[in-house]
């Protein structure tokens, strides 16, 4: 009885509260004003869930396209650090929905094209590999179990020291 009462208390504080999200009252821009550093996490496999790793590396690179100030960062764990073994990532053969570059921008539309994993990932990279790390515990167990064949890395930074201060210095971290 005490429970049922407790469940019913935390229901009626949680429905008299009032939220408005930034999505239904139109403020203006989050801090778009100020520099904003965002960390993707990625934590599935990326030949397993190829669409998950996709949509990671789509979403950074459209919230990199959104303003100067953004600094985007792809954080893989668990099994997503199989993202930076090419071999993996090569023998990948489902495609990637991303938007059309060629669309013109005067009309709007859901123009997509299809891309390999590949081309989306050295595309979300745009030649600077520090826009990746790869966490290293994750990555050694999957070479110790023989997921991922070489212990050398071939996309982005595998550095422990960076860890800390890139995810205590993210303004936000969206999770995949």
């Amino acid at each position: 009885m005490k429970t049922l009462q407790t469940v019913i208390a935390a229901t009626l504080l949680i429905m008299s509260f009032s939220v408005y999200a930034d999505y239904t009252i139109d403020k203006g821009a989050i801090r778009k004003w100020r520099a904003q550093d965002v960390v993707i996490t990625l934590g599935q496999d990326p030949v397993q869930n190829t669409e998950v790793a996709c949509l990671a590396l789509t979403l950074g690179q459209f919230l990199r396209g959104a303003g100067e100030k953004v600094n985007v960062t792809l954080f893989l764990r668990n099994d997503g650090v199989s993202l930076a073994d090419s071999t993996t990532v090569n023998a990948v053969t489902e495609l990637c929905q991303v938007p059309n570059p060629n669309e013109d921008p005067e009309v709007p539309g859901d123009e997509m094209m299809e891309i390999p994993l590949w081309m989306n990932l050295e595309a979300f990279l745009a030649g600077n590999q520090n826009n990746l790390v790869n966490c290293p515990i994750c990555w050694m167990a999957r070479v110790a179990s023989g997921i991922i064949g070489d212990p050398d890395h071939d996309y982005g930074v595998m550095d422990p020291n960076v860890i800390p201060e890139l995810l205590l210095g993210a303004d936000k971290v969206i999770d995949f």
